[in-house]
C-alpha cells in the first residue's frame, strides 16, 4: 500500500499547513535575518548621517540669526548716517550666506527623508530666506541709483529683516524636529537589533530541528511518487506497446493491398506497353489497360486513405500520451480518436462502441491524461469483463452538468465484478489474474490521474453478469497548481 500511504502524509502535510513550498528553508530564514541585519545598519547610518545634516542645519540657523542681528544694528546705524550702504550690503551678504548653505547642504537623498518625515519645507524656507536676500539687495542697488530715499529704504530693510525672523521661526522647529525623529529611529534600531537577533536565533534553532523532520518526509515523499510515476510510465509504455502491436498488424493488410493493386498495375502497363511496341493494340485491350487501372487506383487509394486515418490518431494520441499540457479539447472528436487508435486491440476482441456526447462538449484538461484513462478502461474490459464472451458492447456518454462539470460514463456489459472484488479494484497491486501477466496497477493508476491530474473523482458500480460501470466526474478547466 505504498502509494496511499503517500497520499495520506502528503494530504496530511498540506492539512497542517506544513507543505515544502510554503515553508521557509533554514538558509532563507538565515539570509532573512542577514537582510534585516544589513537594513538596520544602513537606517542606523543614514540616521546617523542625517543627524549630522541637523546638526549643520542647526549651526547655520545660528549664524543666520547672529547675521540677522547685526544686520539690524547696522539698519539702526544706517538710519543716523554713521554707516555707509556698503556695510547694510556686506551685512546682507552674511545673512545671504546660510540659506545657500542650506540649499547646497540638502541633496536629493535629503529631501527624501524630509518628505518621509514631514519636515521637507526646510527647503522652501532656505529659498524664502534667499529671495528676501536678493530683494534686499537689489533695493540697496536702486537705492545708490537714487530710485528712492533713504527712508524707503530703511522701511524696505526692517521689512527684509522681520521676513528673515519669521523664516528663523519656522525653520528651527522643522530643523529640531528632524533631529528629535532620525535620532528617536536610530536608537530604537539599536536597541531593537540588540534583541531581535537572539531572539530569531532562538527560534531558528527550534526550527531547524521542525525543518529537518520535514525534510525526512519530504524525500520519502519525493521517492515514493519517483517510483509512482515509473510506474505510470511503464503503463503508458505498456499501453502504448500494445497499441503499437496492434496498429502495425493494423496497417499492414490496406498496405499490402496497395502494393499489390500497384504491383499488378505496373504489370499491365508492361503488358500496354508491349502491345503497343508490337503494334497488336486494340481498343479493346485499351479499354481494359483503362478499366484495370481504375481498379487498382480506387483500390490505393482507399487503402492509403485508411492507412493515412490510422497513423494520424495513433500519432495524436500516442504523443499525448507522452506530453502533460492543458489543452482545449473537444470531447467527442478526440475519443473518436482514441478509439480509432484502439481499433486493432478492439477490433480482434470483437467488441463494439457506443458513444453518445454533444459534438460542442468541450474542456480544458490533460489531454494525455484523459487519453490513458480512456485506454486503461478499455484494455480493463477486454482483459477482464469480456475474458469469458466472444463479443461485447461498451457505451460511453459524456454530459455536461450545470455546475461546470464533465460526466463521463464508460459501461460494458461483460461479466462483471464481486462486492468484494470491488471494495479493492483501486489498489495498487490487486489483480484477479494474478500469474497471468496482470499487475494490479491499472485502475489504481486510473484512479490517481483521475484525482490528481484531473481534479476529480471516479465510482464503479458493478453486479455480477450484467457488466461494469465507472463514473468519473471531472470539472471543465483544470486549475493549474505547482
Amino acid at each position: 500500500m505504498i502509494f496511499k500511504n503517500t497520499i495520506w502524509t502528503k494530504n496530511k502535510l498540506k492539512s497542517n499547513g506544513t507543505e515544502k513550498t510554503q515553508r521557509f528553508s533554514v538558509s532563507m530564514k538565515l539570509n532573512i535575518v542577514n537582510f534585516l541585519i544589513i537594513i538596520s545598519s544602513l537606517i542606523s547610518i543614514i540616521g546617523a548621517y542625517e543627524i549630522q545634516i541637523g546638526g549643520k542645519m542647526h549651526e547655520l540657523n545660528y549664524f543666520h540669526q547672529k547675521y540677522i542681528t547685526q544686520l539690524v544694528k547696522t539698519v539702526k546705524s544706517f538710519e543716523v548716517d554713521s554707516v555707509s550702504t556698503n556695510d547694510v550690503r556686506k551685512d546682507i551678504m552674511l545673512v545671504r550666506e546660510q540659506p545657500i548653505k542650506c540649499i547646497e547642504l540638502i541633496g536629493s537623498f535629503e529631501i527624501l527623508i524630509m518628505k518621509l518625515i514631514g519636515t521637507k519645507n526646510i527647503l522652501q524656507v532656505c529659498h524664502d530666506d534667499l529671495a528676501v536676500a536678493d530683494n534686499l539687495l537689489q533695493k540697496v542697488q536702486e537705492f545708490d541709483a537714487a530710485v528712492f530715499d533713504k527712508k524707503a529704504l530703511t522701511h524696505f530693510l526692517y521689512q527684509g529683516i522681520n521676513e528673515f525672523e519669521y523664516s528663523g521661526m519656522r525653520f528651527e522647529p522643522l530643523v529640531s524636529k528632524t533631529v528629535r525623529v532620525l535620532f528617536f529611529i536610530v536608537i530604537s534600531i539599536l536597541i531593537t537589533k540588540a534583541f531581535i537577533v537572539p531572539l530569531i536565533g532562538l527560534i531558528l534553532s527550534n526550527s531547524v530541528a521542525q525543518d529537518y523532520q520535514l525534510l525526512l518526509i519530504t524525500k520519502t515523499n519525493l521517492e515514493e511518487e519517483k517510483q509512482r510515476n515509473a510506474l505510470i510510465q511503464s503503463e503508458r509504455i505498456e499501453s502504448l506497446t500494445i497499441m503499437v502491436a496492434g496498429m502495425a498488424h493494423e496497417i499492414n493488410t490496406p498496405i499490402g493491398i496497395s502494393i499489390t493493386a500497384n504491383s499488378y498495375l505496373g504489370d499491365t502497363l508492361g503488358m500496354l506497353r508491349k502491345s503497343y511496341e508490337d503494334q497488336e493494340l486494340t481498343k479493346s485491350k485499351f479499354d481494359h489497360f483503362i478499366a484495370e487501372m481504375e481498379k487498382s487506383n480506387t483500390l490505393v487509394m482507399n487503402n492509403l486513405s485508411r492507412t493515412a486515418k490510422l497513423v494520424k490518431s495513433f500519432k495524436e494520441v500516442s504523443v499525448d500520451q507522452f506530453v502533460d499540457e492543458l489543452q482545449n479539447i473537444k470531447l467527442k472528436p478526440y475519443i473518436e480518436q482514441i478509439l480509432v487508435s484502439l481499433v486493432p486491440v478492439t477490433q480482434s476482441a470483437n467488441i463494439k462502441f457506443k458513444l453518445c456526447c454533444d459534438n460542442d462538449i468541450q474542456a480544458s484538461i490533460y489531454g494525455g491524461v484523459f487519453s490513458q484513462i480512456f485506454t486503461n478502461l478499455v484494455t480493463n474490459a477486454i482483459n477482464h469483463a469480456f475474458q469469458d464472451k466472444e463479443a461485447g458492447i461498451i457505451s460511453i456518454s459524456v454530459k455536461e452538468s450545470s455546475d461546470n462539470e464533465i460526466h463521463f460514463s464508460f459501461e460494458d456489459d461483460g461479466c462483471g465484478i464481486s462486492e468484494i472484488d470491488k471494495i479493492h479494484i483501486f489498489d495498487p497491486f490487486f489483480t484477479t489474474k494474478r500469474g497471468e501477466g496482470g499487475t494490479g496497477l491499472g485502475l489504481h493508476i486510473l484512479h490517481n490521474l483521475v484525482t490528481d491530474k484531473l481534479q476529480g473523482r471516479v465510482l464503479c458500480t458493478s453486479e455480477i453478469g450484467t457488466g461494469t460501470r465507472f463514473d468519473i466526474y471531472f470539472p471543465k478547466i483544470i486549475k493549474v497548481t505547482d
